[in-house]
């Protein structure tokens, strides 16, 4: 796959359903930009819809299997780290993803950078979320998640790893937050009303126990 198609790819799994001003920025003719979206339509990976782009499960399953650390953004771990992050008071962070088809929530999350030691990375990925960052040694592990996720035609998306760590913040840290979009406080009484949620949600911030492990599979056309 050419690395303008991979670029495309991975521009698409960051936000989808882009005009094509947006998703060739940087790019021009000389770059053969509509053949390298005619290409990635062809084969199944992105599908236009009147004047956007949006990838497909095909799409997804192809980041998976082409090599994206030749990019201009490091190359990744294959797994990802979430966080429990509660105020003490019974208020949680929830992240929203209101760029797919249908919003869903997860626990504020990221993967980590290739190469590079956890101390460094969890508070890196806490602070791309919350906008302020905490000393490693208050990331308390909590536990892993394996988690496989299929269309609802049971086709493949995704089959990660996530090491999810729970850090409790005082009112000071909460004030001082800038939330990355989409990241919002929620109370306990609305997490039991939130729909759309993936498994570890309830899993983690509403069962009384947390299992030190869990694997599952969900069906879910939400990134899509």
């Amino acid at each position: 796959m050419h690395q303008i198609q991979k670029v495309f790819l991975k521009r698409l799994t960051t936000t989808n359903n882009q005009r094509y001003a947006d998703l060739t920025r940087g790019y021009n003719f000389e770059d053969n930009v509509v053949f390298h979206l005619k290409k990635l339509v062809e084969s199944g990976f992105v599908v236009k819809d009147n004047t956007y782009y949006s990838i497909t499960a095909k799409g997804i399953k192809a980041i998976y299997e082409y090599d994206l650390s030749d990019l201009s953004s490091p190359g990744v771990k294959t797994f990802f780290c979430g966080f429990i992050v509660t105020d003490g008071l019974g208020n949680f962070l929830v992240k929203g993803h209101p760029s797919a088809k249908i919003n869903f929530y997860n626990l504020p999350s990221g993967r980590p950078k290739f190469g590079q030691p956890m101390e460094l990375e969890l508070p890196r990925l806490f602070f791309e979320n919350t906008g302020i960052m905490i000393d490693p040694s208050r990331f308390l592990f909590t536990t892993l998640h394996g988690k496989i996720v299929k269309t609802k035609d049971g086709e493949d998306l995704f089959d990660d790893g996530q090491a999810i760590y729970r850090i409790e913040i005082s009112e000071v840290e909460k004030s001082r937050m800038k939330l990355l979009e989409g990241v919002e406080w929620i109370s306990r009484e609305q997490l039991i009303l939130l729909r759309n949620c993936w498994p570890e949600i309830k899993m983690c911030l509403l069962d009384k126990i947390i299992k030190p492990y869990a694997s599952y599979e969900i069906s879910s056309n939400y990134i899509l």
